[in-house]
């Protein structure tokens, strides 16, 4: 039987760490060049572009497990890449605060050369390239910056990444890594890219609500005052539930939806609390 697990509130002051956004690419194709939750834009037309590969394949002792994806600027002859992958929908940080995006970078590499591909990270509200092209992002890396890629078992091709995201606390955003400016280099691969955040309140409003679980799968929510309204988001920002409420009693049965982390907004007077579900 599918469970939900939930962190239960007591009290006025509530707060979490939450992932608000996760893809380790698991579900995707071999080789393919789109996406299930991603814009993949080979902007300079070259027919290149960003690319799933299989972690695996190329070795067992390295960070990256299962599948990622690459965006090349060399493989049996250079590219100059500009490839951009974009989230297909925006990210709801409205809730957030002391967001951070981390990631796994990497290299096929393991002689230490070749790694100084280029690559930047933006958030932004709009997803169109036009926009992008003018925005700032909020980092711009080479791979050689976080790996050495200078072992023969692929154990420093790979490093994690963290990048403070704070500045767009409250707002819904796109997530954007662009590959450029790297010319007959070697490859920038991703795997693992989560935004965390922190999701919360500490208005006395929401005193005594409380919320849990039960066998059949069915939220059950309870607060001194009549709850009003409760929208339940997908990782993707995607909103599956929408709901009026009008007691301080109230339930939504959540045993259909699929298994995965949910951020649930609930309204009382106006104002709002989120807080994380985890369907298994």
């Amino acid at each position: 039987m599918r469970k939900i697990t939930l962190l239960t509130a007591f009290f006025a002051v509530f707060t979490m760490n939450a992932q608000i956004f996760f893809d380790n690419f698991n579900e995707e194709v071999l080789d393919a060049t789109t996406f299930l939750n991603w814009d993949s834009i080979d902007f300079d037309s070259d027919g290149n572009n960003w690319e799933v590969f299989d972690a695996a394949s190329i070795s067992a002792d390295w960070l990256f497990t299962g599948f990622g994806v690459d965006s090349d600027s060399w493989e049996q002859a250079p590219f100059s890449p500009d490839n951009w992958l974009i989230t297909k929908n925006p990210i709801d940080l409205t809730g957030s605060t002391g967001t951070t995006i981390s990631y796994l970078v990497g290299t096929y590499q393991t002689d230490g050369n070749f790694i100084d591909d280029k690559y930047s990270v933006y958030m932004t509200t709009s997803n169109t390239i036009g926009d992008l092209l003018v925005a700032t992002p909020i980092d711009t890396r080479l791979v050689s910056d976080d790996v050495t890629a200078s072992a023969g078992d692929y154990t420093d091709s790979a490093a994690s990444v963290t990048i403070d995201a704070s500045a767009y606390d409250g707002q819904m955003v796109y997530l954007t890594f662009r590959h450029f400016d790297s010319v007959d280099i070697n490859s920038v691969l991703l795997d693992d890219i989560t935004v965390d955040g922190t999701l919360g309140t500490t208005d006395e409003t929401f005193n005594g609500f409380n919320f849990y679980q039960d066998v059949n799968n069915v939220l059950h929510m309870s607060a001194n005052t009549s709850l009003e309204n409760i929208q339940i988001f997908n990782v993707l920002g995607q909103q599956v539930i929408s709901q009026k409420l009008s007691s301080s009693n109230e339930t939504i049965d959540l045993a259909s939806y699929k298994t995965g982390i949910y951020i649930a907004k609930v309204s009382i007077e106006g104002k709002t609390k989120s807080f994380k579900i985890i369907k298994k």
